[in-house]
Formats: C-alpha cells, sequence, structure tokens
C-alpha cells in the first residue's frame, strides 16, 4: 500500500525547483515583450509599407493616363483600363504587407537584440547560465525602465534651446 506521503514526496521531487520557475518564467516574459514589440512593429510597418507601394504605383498608372503621344481614343481607354485596374487591385497590396511585415518584425528582433538573448539564455539553459541570463533580464529590464521613466539621455527640448 502506497503512503500519502510517499505520493506527495513523488510529486514533490517531480516539480521544478522555484528557482527554475523564475528563471524560465523571466526569459519567457523577456521573449514575450519582445515578441509583442515585433507584432506590433510589424503590424504598423505593413500598413506603412503596401501603402507607400500603392501610392508609388497609382501614381505611375495616373501619370500615364494624363499624358499621350497622339489624340488615340482607343490608347486614352487602355490608359483608363489600366489606371482602373491597378486602382481595384489587391494582391500587390498582399505581398507587400508581407514585405513589410516582416522589415517591421525582424527591425524590432534586431533592436531587442539584448533582451531577446538574453531571454532565450534563460529559458534554455540550465543552472548557473540560466540564472546569469535572468539576472541580466531583470537588469537590462530594470535600465530600460528608469532610462525612459525618467526620460535619461533624452536631450532638451526646444525651449532649452538659447
Amino acid at each position: 500500500m502506497v503512503s500519502v506521503s510517499g505520493v506527495f514526496h513523488s510529486i514533490k521531487a517531480r516539480l521544478p525547483k522555484p528557482q527554475t520557475l523564475i528563471t524560465k518564467g523571466a526569459g519567457l516574459a523577456a521573449l514575450a515583450m519582445v515578441a509583442s514589440d515585433a507584432h506590433y512593429v510589424g503590424k504598423i510597418q505593413a500598413d506603412l509599407y503596401a501603402s507607400e507601394k500603392d501610392a508609388a504605383s497609382t501614381g505611375f498608372y495616373l501619370n500615364n493616363t494624363l499624358y499621350q503621344n497622339n489624340m488615340s481614343r482607343f490608347q486614352a481607354k487602355i490608359k483608363d483600363l489600366s489606371y482602373k485596374y491597378e486602382l481595384d487591385q489587391t494582391y500587390k497590396r498582399f505581398f507587400n504587407e508581407g514585405i513589410g511585415y516582416s522589415k517591421g518584425f525582424f527591425s524590432m528582433l534586431v533592436h531587442h537584440v539584448v533582451p531577446l538573448g538574453l531571454g532565450l539564455g534563460a529559458l534554455l539553459t540550465k543552472g548557473k547560465a540560466s540564472i546569469a541570463c535572468a539576472v541580466g533580464v531583470g537588469l537590462y529590464g530594470t535600465y530600460e525602465f528608469v532610462k525612459n521613466f525618467f526620460a535619461l539621455g533624452v536631450p532638451p527640448g526646444l525651449d532649452k534651446f538659447n
């Protein structure tokens, strides 16, 4: 017969240590922050990049409809048709949004390389390396909070220049 204390001891032996939970939690928190920022900037960059490309393309086809070499109504209708087709197309925007999202997402991964590396280190390593990375995540987060909260390193406003 199995005793109750034996069951609890068996369960306790399988649970991770609190230190492991804290280090892995710090790693997950850092990666969640990086992923959230990267996704947010990716969405913004997707719309911006696609809109810029749409505007440039639409301007090109509009310019094409405004200038003709001769008085041909047939050529004018072809140019108008190409302009209307350009206004109604959606496939270019789809691909341009993907390109813009990738640019924004990966630019934020590069911008957040320190918390990304420390978060991965805390999550994927064991022992002292994991603890060191978790401490690094905490120190980096504290530094960023203090720097941004107290506006350290921000140049003075326009009213401060003489």
